[in-house]
């Protein structure tokens, strides 16, 4: 092994390892003595960019390439980078390019199909998902993001089919199993499994605000401004927020606090709600076994959206009626199910579940709720059409 040899792998060894400065030197060491070795060059690019310089990233890999045009990993690279910094045009050329050098490089066919869906080509984007999978059959990110993209273009029959071959291939999975059961509508299970809901939501934290405000969310408004009518604008209540997500409710609901509880089952969406404040207690937990956990603790408990991810709905209730004190109010929002439907409540599509009104109400009573009303309100818009929803406002019964 030649001295730069060895320099390169102590060098790649220590930026795999997040020893940054330490790469940046044997790259430096490396390109003082050849300042045209390529792969000195590219991953020295790949540290600037990882260190947020993409400029400079774009710069170093580019002088690789002028020496080594045909290496697929740095052009796949610069593709990445590219695009990161939104210059979609680039950035498929980068990857149409190795897709010439190495058709069978499963992630760069991944990467252009992201490229492509971006830029609204779904059809292509679909193509290249494929042939990711195709390429490399074990590929699940390839399936997942395959499957939401055509149930995005309403291919549901053909979303069903791909999310069926990823839990094939992975059984385990529990965003596989969900979507599966949702756009086939067989092996529906009667609550989203906690895994599918903790993956999901951890997954889209950090873009989940933004996403609902472009969605013209109105759960959590809802649901503050019907628990304010019900115990006036001077309420002093223990309250808890169940599946507070990224915090929505606590700016509105801290008004009415003595304390205010927050459990949910995502912990990166708590991050954001510790830093939104307002919550004296957050917790990373399943609702219904921590509101059985807390016995008559609470004067209210509030949910919105939440138990969209529960088919049946009685454990929740039973579970908020052991949270709740005497005269405890229980306010929710659930999508709404026409009332002709012959069923109680349905796993759709989207992988959430929607609600018949009079099912909501037996179950309510069954766990010995006063319901004291039913309210058909939008919850949001998707895909250009409004989510109807029922805002339910209940107290334990004496």
């Amino acid at each position: 092994m030649s001295d730069l040899t060895a320099i390169l792998a102590q060098a790649m060894a220590d930026h795999q390892a997040g020893r940054l400065d330490e790469a940046s030197r044997g790259y430096r060491r490396i390109l003082r003595k050849q300042p045209t070795h390529p792969d000195a060059l590219h991953f020295f690019g790949l540290l600037h960019f990882h260190r947020g310089q993409g400029v400079q990233a774009v710069a170093l890999i580019m002088q690789s390439l002028a020496h080594a045009p045909g290496n697929p990993h740095a052009w796949n690279n610069l593709g990445n980078i590219l695009s990161a910094q939104d210059k979609m045009t680039e950035a498929k050329e980068a990857y149409r390019r190795v897709t010439l050098l190495a058709p069978k490089m499963a992630e760069v066919w991944y990467n252009l199909a992201i490229c492509m869906r971006d830029e609204g080509e779904f059809d292509q984007a679909a193509q290249h998902f494929r042939k990711a999978i195709e390429q490399q059959p074990d590929f699940m990110r390839a399936y997942e993001y395959l499957g939401m993209l055509l149930y995005r273009v309403g291919d549901y029959g053909q979303a069903a089919e791909v999310y069926k071959a990823w839990l094939v291939r992975d059984p385990q999975s529990p965003v596989a199993r969900h979507m599966a059961a949702a756009t086939s509508g067989t092996d529906i299970p009667e609550r989203a499994n906690d895994q599918y809901v903790a993956k999901i939501f951890d997954r889209f934290a950090a873009s989940f605000d933004n996403n609902l405000k472009n969605l013209g969310y109105r759960a959590p408004e809802i649901v503050a401004t019907a628990l304010t009518g019900h115990v006036g604008q001077q309420a002093t209540l223990d309250i808890l927020d169940a599946g507070c997500g990224t915090g929505l409710c606590g700016p509105l609901l801290r008004p009415l606090c003595r304390s205010l509880t927050g459990v949910d089952l995502s912990p990166k969406m708590l991050e954001h709600a510790r830093e939104r404040g307002g919550y004296d207690e957050l917790t990373v937990g399943e609702l219904c076994e921590f509101m059985r956990s807390r016995v008559a603790q609470f004067d209210a408990v509030v949910s919105a959206d939440t138990l969209v991810y529960f088919g049946a709905l009685e454990e929740a209730c039973a579970a908020a009626r052991r949270s709740l004190r005497n005269g405890g109010l229980l306010v929710f929002t659930v999508e709404a199910l026409p009332a002709e439907d012959p069923e109680p409540y349905k796993l759709q599509v989207h992988g959430r579940y929607t609600h018949r009104e009079s099912y909501v109400r037996e179950a309510l009573q069954q766990a010995r709720f006063e319901v004291l009303s039913i309210a058909r309100e939008v919850l949001r818009m998707e895909r250009l059409q409004e989510v109807i929803g029922h805002l339910v406002i209940a107290r334990v019964a004496a």
